[in-house]
């Protein structure tokens, strides 16, 4: 069966009719596939290891020409990695913040990334958005692009600048706690405190058990160093 290649040659079919003036306009896609284009060799090739001295077999004229199933590699042409800035900075900063991830998040990350790119990020805090790495992620792009920093150097800056709101963050929680428990407000245990509460109740329960494992342990002992006393 013939492999079907026309999508293969679609970059070459439109280059043809916009020279021809069959289209008149590039597509929106025209560029981008141009400056990567698609495989055209889909055969598939097994990767055959050069064979040694011990792949000979008693007849000096002839040698093993099975190949090890493990080093046959039956893939098809895999699409090229696409690789972000912005990627390599999440991962740098959640590396280094890993108590971030404890943040609750959207079960799909960046779920409103479109809106990401319409914020003003001259300013590291949004009023529209959580505050979280992200907020490092963008300002960083903001920096480099704007003020003609380094990468590292705007990762800095927009690092420390994170620092700063998170800690203005944590006073004004604060403060507001301390604020409405004097105006008698009253508070419920957190979810840490709740999961402590939890386990503690287990392990006094696991205590108050092992005791009476032991006692009942000691009192068999007595029982049996007192028979054989009794024996003697």
């Amino acid at each position: 069966m013939k492999i079907q290649q026309n999508a293969i040659n679609i970059l070459e079919r439109t280059s043809n009719f916009l020279k021809s003036g069959v289209i008149k306009q590039q597509p929106a896609w025209y560029k981008v596939v141009g400056s990567i284009p698609p495989q055209v060799d889909l055969t598939r090739k097994a990767a055959v290891n050069q064979q040694n001295t011990t792949n000979f077999v008693s007849q000096p004229s002839t040698f093993k020409t099975r190949v090890n199933p493990r080093t046959i590699k039956n893939k098809l042409y895999r699409s090229q990695k696409l690789e972000f800035v912005e990627d390599e900075l999440r991962a740098l900063f959640y590396d280094q913040h890993p108590w971030e991830r404890a943040n609750p998040k959207l079960v799909v990350e960046n779920a409103n990334d479109i809106e990401l790119f319409k914020l003003d990020w001259s300013s590291i805090r949004q009023l529209t958005k959580p505050f979280d790495g992200e907020n490092v992620v963008q300002r960083t792009l903001y920096l480099v692009q704007n003020e003609n920093l380094s990468i590292l150097e705007a990762y800095d800056k927009a690092r420390f600048e994170y620092y700063q709101v998170k800690m203005q963050l944590e006073a004004e929680d604060s403060i507001s706690k301390e604020e409405a428990t004097m105006y008698g407000a009253q508070f419920k245990e957190s979810a840490l405190e709740y999961g402590f509460q939890k386990e503690q109740e287990v392990i006094d329960q696991w205590k108050e058990e092992a005791e009476q494992q032991t006692e009942l342990l000691q009192n068999k002992a007595a029982g049996v160093n007192n028979l054989e006393k009794d024996s003697t």
